[in-house]
C-alpha cells in the first residue's frame, strides 16, 4: 500500500509515480531521455491526479525535487504553486531550497488558500519560517487566525496575535463568505473561553458581519444565554435602549402589531405541523433586531432562529406598505411574503412557499 499523507492510500500507483515516490533518480532520468513531460499530471486514481513536482513534495523526496528543478520545472503554476505544497508537507530544508530557486511565496491554490493556511493544515512549524522568508504574517495571517479560533488552537492564536495579526480580521472567503471575525467564529462555536480571551486581547464586540450580526446577537440566535449575557454586559448601553432603537427604526415604518410583538414577551412562535419540520421561530426583541441589506434593499432582521433552517432569516421589508420577507443566507435569495398579520396567522405556509420557490 502506498500512503501519500492526506492525499490518500493507494494499492498501487503508475510506474512513473512509483519512481518519484521511491526516489529512483536513474529511472526518472531515463524517462526524461525518452520524452517524459515533467509538467503533465500523473493519474493515481479516478479522482486523484498530481503533477510530478506535487508528488515529489508530498513524498518529501528532496533529490527528486532537485532533479525536476534542474529540468526547469515550473515552480509557480497558476493555482498550484510549489511553495504551498512545500510548506504543507515538507521540512524547512526543502522549503528554503524552493524559495532560493524562485518559488513565489504569495500564490494561492484553486480554492483560494495561501501559504499560511496550507502550513496550518499541514506542518505548523513552517508558519514562522514563511514569515522569515518574506511573506508578512501580519498581512497574510488573518485567515489562519480565524481558522485557529474555530479549532480552539489557542497556541497558534496567541502566536499570531503576538506577531500583530489583526484580531478583527474579517475578509470574506469560501468558508466565511459573510465576513466573520475571529470573535464571531468563537461565538458560533459556543467557546466562551476563547470569546473571553479574544476580548481581553482587544477584539471588537460591536463589529458586525455582512448581514449585521454581531457576537451578542449570534449568541442569542444560538440560545447560549450565558454567552449572550456576558457579551451584553460589555456592549454600549445605548445598543439596548428601546427609545434609541425606536428612533433608529422609524425609517422601517414598523406597524403597531409588529412593534407590540417585538416589545412583548412571547417571542417564541410555534408553527403548525408541516412537512419541513419547522417547529418554531424565535424572534429578537425590538432592541436586538438587526439592520441589514440585500443588494440595495434595506431590511430589518427579525428572527433569531428558524428551527432546522439556520440559513433562513425572517425580515421586515419597509418598501411600499411594508411586509415580512424571507432571506436565504446560503443561496443569497430573497422574497417578500405577506403582511405581519398574515404571517402570524400561518407562518409555516409562507416559509414553505419560499422554500419551494413559489414566491
Amino acid at each position: 500500500m502506498i500512503k501519500l499523507q492526506d492525499i490518500g492510500t493507494f494499492r498501487e500507483i503508475p510506474e512513473l509515480a512509483m519512481h518519484i515516490y521511491a526516489g529512483d533518480l536513474t529511472a526518472l532520468q531515463e524517462a526524461k531521455d525518452k520524452g517524459w513531460n515533467i509538467e503533465e499530471e500523473i493519474h493515481l486514481s479516478k479522482h486523484t491526479s498530481l503533477s510530478p513536482l506535487d508528488l515529489a513534495l508530498i513524498a518529501q523526496q528532496f533529490d527528486v525535487v532537485k532533479l525536476l528543478v534542474a529540468y526547469n520545472v515550473n515552480l509557480n503554476v497558476k493555482k498550484n504553486p510549489a511553495f504551498l505544497r512545500a510548506v504543507r508537507y515538507c521540512k524547512e530544508e526543502i522549503v528554503r531550497y524552493l524559495v532560493e530557486q524562485g518559488a513565489k511565496l504569495d500564490g494561492h491554490n484553486q480554492v483560494g488558500s495561501g501559504a499560511y493556511l496550507q502550513a496550518y493544515y499541514g506542518n505548523k512549524r513552517n508558519i514562522p519560517l514563511i514569515h522569515e522568508l518574506g511573506l508578512d504574517v501580519k498581512e497574510y495571517g488573518g485567515a489562519v487566525l480565524r481558522q485557529a479560533v474555530s479549532d480552539f488552537d489557542k497556541k497558534t492564536v496567541n502566536y499570531l496575535l503576538e506577531q500583530g495579526v489583526d484580531i478583527n480580521y474579517q475578509k470574506p472567503d469560501m468558508v466565511y463568505p459573510y465576513g466573520a471575525t475571529p470573535l464571531t467564529v468563537a461565538t458560533r462555536m459556543g467557546n466562551i473561553t476563547m470569546v473571553k480571551y479574544l476580548i481581553e486581547r482587544g477584539a471588537s464586540i460591536t463589529l458586525t458581519e455582512k448581514d449585521g450580526q454581531r457576537p451578542y446577537t449570534i449568541a442569542l440566535g444560538m440560545k447560549n444565554k450565558e454567552l449572550a449575557n456576558y457579551l451584553k454586559a460589555l456592549e454600549p448601553i445605548e445598543l439596548h435602549s428601546i427609545e434609541n432603537k425606536r428612533c433608529a427604526l422609524q425609517k422601517y415604518k414598523l406597524p403597531k402589531e409588529l412593534l407590540d410583538f417585538l416589545t412583548g414577551d412571547q417571542l417564541h412562535l410555534k408553527l403548525a405541523p408541516n412537512d419541513y419540520d419547522i417547529h418554531y421561530i424565535d424572534f429578537f426583541n425590538l432592541t436586538d433586531t438587526i439592520e441589514m441589506k440585500f443588494g440595495q434593499q434595506k431590511l430589518l432582521l427579525l428572527s433569531a432562529n428558524v428551527d432546522n433552517y439556520s440559513d433562513l432569516q425572517v425580515v421586515w421589508n419597509p418598501e411600499g406598505k411594508g411586509q415580512v420577507g424571507c432571506y436565504d443566507v446560503e443561496h443569497e435569495e430573497y422574497a417578500d411574503l405577506c403582511n405581519f398579520t398574515e404571517f402570524l396567522a400561518k407562518p409555516e405556509f409562507y416559509l414553505i412557499q419560499f422554500l419551494e420557490g413559489e414566491l
